[in-house]
């Protein structure tokens, strides 16, 4: 764990001198736009009313512990649209493949569908009238990852989603956010038998971002970089052999992204970070690999 957080602060090291570099060398734009890129935390910045943004992340996570290693892969989609300028709805989908072997025999394969989220958030809290961007909503997670395959709990899921964020319109920028959910009535076997439990999440993630580089171009396009230092983590039950266990992962994550808005308001960003576990029950280090791209106003 030592070399892992060395490796850490070594990585974070380099990324923050190569932005130093290239913020040496332009001037920021006279209106950035609002943060929504993050790895490990949720934004409280909302669509515009009839934007739509698409979202994927490939996360390749890997822990090794007692002579077993674990390497999992998810990937995770999102969409949102703008139903007003405080209003957006949310719908997260994806896929699963986790794989465990132990002394080199394969103990456990499996791959599939994740969970689909469908959620609604209202920004309460501007910063042009407010110290700080607030946004919270309700979301309900139908269980599409298979409890006999080992790929989730089969039960329906019920969440509270809130984001905060303060941007000085600077170079630095601060995000944070919590997830709250709760799956009631959880069979102990994926038969369906045994006693039943009401399994519960909390998923927080904090960003300290800075905007390494901001630079208009002649025809009206916008190029920008930003540097992130992430903390995220999740306390949260499961069911292993009938018996609820609680787990606490927190994982350090270091990143860089880059931009680019076009003159017609198109944006499309793209960001690579590693994630570093901190606890003993996180995984030991991860690659995320995730692009997003967001249209103006359709009508």
């Amino acid at each position: 764990m030592d070399r892992l957080t060395h490796s850490a602060l070594l990585c974070s090291f380099l990324l923050l001198l190569a932005a130093a570099s290239l913020s040496a060398q332009t001037a920021a734009a006279e209106a950035p736009e609002e943060p929504d890129f993050f790895f490990l935390t949720g934004g409280p910045y909302t669509q515009k009313k009839n934007s739509p943004q698409i979202i994927w992340a490939n996360q390749w996570l890997l822990a090794g512990v007692a002579g077993t290693e674990t390497r999992d892969y998810v990937g995770a989609g999102r969409f949102e649209w703008g139903l007003t300028d405080r209003w957006e709805a949310d719908f997260e989908f994806g896929a699963l493949s986790l794989h465990e072997r132990t002394l080199g025999l394969t103990t456990f394969s499996e791959s599939g569908a994740d969970d689909l989220l469908v959620g609604v958030r209202y920004r309460l809290l501007r910063e042009e009238s407010a110290p700080l961007t607030l946004t919270t909503g309700p979301q309900l997670i139908a269980p599409l990852a298979s409890r006999r395959r080992g790929l989730g709990s089969g039960e329906m899921a019920y969440a509270w989603d809130v984001a905060a964020a303060k941007d000085w319109g600077g170079p630095v920028f601060l995000v944070a956010s919590v997830n709250l959910s709760l799956t009631p009535d959880v069979p102990a076997f994926p038969d369906g038998s045994g006693p039943r439990f009401d399994l519960s999440a909390v998923n927080w993630g904090a960003a300290l971002g800075w905007r390494a580089l901001e630079r208009a171009t002649a025809d009206g396009a916008n190029h920008d970089i930003h540097v992130l230092l992430e903390l995220g983590g999740a306390r949260e039950d499961a069911l292993e052999a009938g018996q609820r266990l609680r787990s606490t992962d927190v994982l350090f994550s270091p990143g860089l992204r880059y931009g680019f808005l076009s003159r017609a308001g198109a944006l499309a960003e793209i960001g690579v970070a590693v994630p570093i576990g901190v606890t003993d029950s996180a995984p030991d280090w991860g690659l995320i690999l995730q692009v997003q791209y967001e249209w103006p106003s359709l009508f």
